[in-house]
């Protein structure tokens, strides 16, 4: 019986986690955001399509579907716990996490084609590991607001903060805890998670590296020389 409804809960995050409520927002307004924005189903392609409030909506909507599965997960194994049996800060919560977020990523009830898991991350990592999530996250609104400050759009200033956001919270987890915490099963969740965003943004990885090499003095001459060259001909 225990087992049972374990093994219940991890399916059902996965379920719940391949509920995609950017699609669903895009589609109650008419939009099949596949066809619009950047084509992906996340919060951010939502608000770069739809604005601003229905991206705070699809966020919040992503990070209770993360944070709800876990901790589902870590009440009944609280109010299960015995001496032999699982604690709560097992690794059955980890992989209620796991499928919360792989169902963000690639959910059944979509393709297996889904968003970058930044608020579904988020939502996780708070109810395994809260001090870092909101570390982390105060790390995304200072780079986010700087991106604003800079220039950027809304939506495009929303890549570079997860990013830096992901990173910081794999260093703060391993900084904090890792080192002697003896709960690997959160450093591990938060390690995949945070790596998991870092590779599903690679594409803005690249672009911002792409404008860095464009801005170096030898990128300037070149293109100050053919545009020269250009004017001349």
């Amino acid at each position: 019986m225990v087992s049972f409804i374990i093994y219940t809960l991890i399916v059902s995050a996965y379920l719940i986690g391949s509920i995609s409520f950017a699609w669903l927002v895009a589609r109650a307004k008419g939009i099949n955001l596949r066809e619009h924005g950047s084509g992906n189903l996340g919060a951010t392609n939502v608000g770069r399509v739809l604005g601003g409030r229905y991206f705070a909506l699809v966020f919040v909507a992503d990070f209770i579907k993360g944070f709800l599965p876990v901790f589902l997960m870590q009440l009944w194994l609280s109010l299960n716990a015995s001496a032999d049996g699982p604690s709560p800060s097992s690794w059955w919560q980890v992989a209620a996490a796991a499928a919360a977020v792989i169902g963000h990523i690639f959910p059944c009830w979509h393709g297996f084609k889904g968003g970058k898991a930044v608020a579904t991350s988020l939502g996780v990592v708070i109810a395994i590991s809260p001090i870092v999530a909101a570390s982390a996250f105060a790390v995304w609104l200072v780079v986010w607001f700087a991106g604003k400050l800079g220039g950027l759009k809304s939506s495009a200033a929303v890549g570079p903060a997860s990013i830096l956001a992901a990173t910081a919270a794999i260093i703060f987890q391993w900084y904090w805890f890792a080192l002697n915490d003896p709960y690997t099963a959160n450093t591990t969740l938060v390690t995949v998670a945070g790596g998991l965003i870092l590779i599903r943004h690679r594409s803005n990885l690249q672009n911002i590296l792409r404008k860095r090499q464009n801005h170096t003095p030898e990128a300037v001459d070149s293109n100050n020389n053919k545009q020269t060259s250009s004017e001349e001909a």
